[in-house]
């Protein structure tokens, strides 16, 4: 009996999970349909009609559908196309954009619908002669000198770029071989460099040649990008020119540094968006991220802001993360976030809290060591320097703070995030100057801290019962507070452990989230 039940649930379930996905799955349908019908000026029936014939058009959206229609108008189609030949919708906008240049560029006088669906078999499998006997293509067109055209830093004195009949050639090969002879003239790229180039960045095939004549004109002039980084960055001749351009003219800065030179620390930055890179540029402002936290990463600008908007509001929540806010490294964390996690997760499974940011974000070689090596400390404590220097308002430098702090023996035993709070409950009731003197205060745990402080406000220490401490300065009174507290270790350093580990306010991970744990 209790089999078949199990069974039952099992079938159930498998039913219900059925049947959701078919409604999502209707439900996604019925929303294509609607922008196809919106935007082609079609009736439902004739579109459900299209759907069954061509099953990709179930799940486009209204975005993808309004970018294709645009692009077939800018290319001089009308949107009718995308109804005669739905195969359309299978090929992304800038693709079509991409052929119908490559396609302009070789002589195809009148490019239609058929031409930019073939375009493979078009450039791969059809020679010159071919399309000129077929009338794509007029005869009284010279195809080298067309393609070479287009490129711009042609020596004077070069009088031949192919050998052989070009007739014979296919587009493909033609353009292949007429860009290797332009690189190899102006970027001195040997044929094994541009063989790998293309292995590496196969789009490279496909780009107009005129494109990359620009690109390149682009990045030599105007940035100033050397000859040996554009061979080393070989992705950089297929960087779209008008959104280069846009980069240099309505970015200007990052990280307060010159677009120009960034571009040339970071061509990686050359590919990207610029309206992405403006909103990234805006959500860093937004978020407080100073200038020389970018200049350390740059490459923070290769991800979505999207992605870097969730994972500062995670880095908020997560008091290891949320510790290295301020300091000049913190977008590193960010940028390799998962790695930081992973590394933060593992450390608390070995029982280690003393975090840098270093650790957490730094190279695998650095973390091993920590890892593998016994006990639990920060390195060289220049984290806790900088928090501590932040916690303090910026009024004190650095190394004015490591004098006073490095007496104390187990300085850089003292998880970071214990270290903050201490600071922040400190500064509440006392002053940056009167916690600077008696900094090492701010290793200990706060529930030590706010007991002592208890009883000496009511004279309840054994030695102290003559001592009106309502009469002492807020610096005196920290002083006696840091003296309670080592008195009965023997001024060891030891009344930085916590005796009850429960207190503590760092507490385990959990795969979800990772919340701070406020002591009592």
């Amino acid at each position: 009996m209790n089999l078949r039940n199990v069974r039952l649930k099992s079938l159930l379930r498998r039913r219900s999970i059925y049947t959701s996905k078919r409604y999502s799955s209707t439900n996604v349908e019925e929303t294509s349909v609607k922008h196809l019908c919106k935007h082609l000026s079609l009736s439902e029936s004739n579109v459900q009609y299209i759907c069954l014939k061509y099953p990709v058009l179930r799940n486009i959206n209204e975005a993808k559908v309004q970018d294709l229609v645009n692009t077939v108008r800018e290319l001089g189609f009308d949107k009718n196309v995308l109804i005669e030949e739905p195969s359309l919708f299978s090929i992304l906008p800038q693709t079509l954009r991409l052929r119908y240049q490559v396609l302009d560029e070789c002589g195809i006088q009148t490019i239609n619908k058929s031409h930019l669906l073939s375009y493979l078999t078009l450039v791969k499998h059809k020679t010159v002669y071919e399309l000129k006997k077929s009338n794509d293509i007029p005869f009284h067109i010279n195809v080298e000198n067309r393609l070479a055209g287009y490129m711009t830093q042609w020596p004077t004195s070069l009088t031949t770029l192919i050998l052989g009949d070009v007739n014979n050639y296919n587009l493909y090969d033609l353009r292949l071989k007429i860009l290797q002879r332009y690189l190899e003239l102006v970027l001195d790229l040997t044929n094994n460099e541009f063989d790998r180039g293309l292995q590496t960045y196969p789009t490279i095939r496909h780009r107009p040649l005129k494109f990359i004549n620009k690109t390149l004109s682009i990045l030599k002039s105007e940035i100033m990008m050397p000859i040996n980084k554009i061979k080393s960055n070989l992705y950089l001749i297929h960087v779209d020119p008008e959104n280069l351009k846009d980069i240099m003219y309505n970015l200007q800065s990052l990280g307060g540094l010159d677009i120009k030179e960034v571009i040339r620390s970071h061509p990686k930055l050359a590919t990207k968006r610029c309206s992405t890179m403006m909103e990234m540029k805006k959500l860093l402002n937004e978020y407080g991220i100073d200038n020389e936290a970018q200049r350390r990463c740059f490459d923070i600008y290769t991800l979505a802001p999207s992605t870097v908007r969730e994972r500062l509001e995670n880095a908020k929540s997560i008091p290891e993360f949320n510790t290295f806010l301020n300091h000049p490294r913190f977008l590193k964390m960010i940028h390799y976030n998962k790695t930081a996690l992973n590394r933060l997760r593992k450390s608390f499974e070995n029982n280690k809290k003393c975090l840098s940011l270093n650790i957490l974000s730094g190279s695998s070689a650095h973390y091993e060591v920590f890892e593998k090596s016994p006990g639990d400390r920060l390195g060289k404590g220049k984290d806790l320097l900088f928090c501590v220097s932040q916690s303090l308002g910026k009024n004190y430098g650095m190394n004015e703070i490591r004098r006073i702090l490095k007496r104390h023996p187990f300085w850089i035993n003292v998880p970071l995030v214990q270290v903050q709070y201490v600071c922040e409950k400190l500064s509440k009731e006392f002053s940056h100057e009167d916690i600077y003197f008696n900094c090492p205060i701010i290793l200990y745990p706060w529930d030590k801290i706010r007991d002592a402080l208890k009883s000496l406000k009511t004279a309840v220490h054994s030695n102290l019962d003559h001592l009106d401490f309502n009469r002492l300065g807020n610096r005196q009174k920290l002083s006696l507070v840091l003296y309670a507290l080592e008195k009965k270790h023997y001024f060891s350093g030891n009344g930085v452990w916590a005796e009850d580990k429960t207190r503590n306010i760092i507490c385990p991970l959990n795969k979800e989230n990772i919340k701070q744990s406020v002591p009592i």
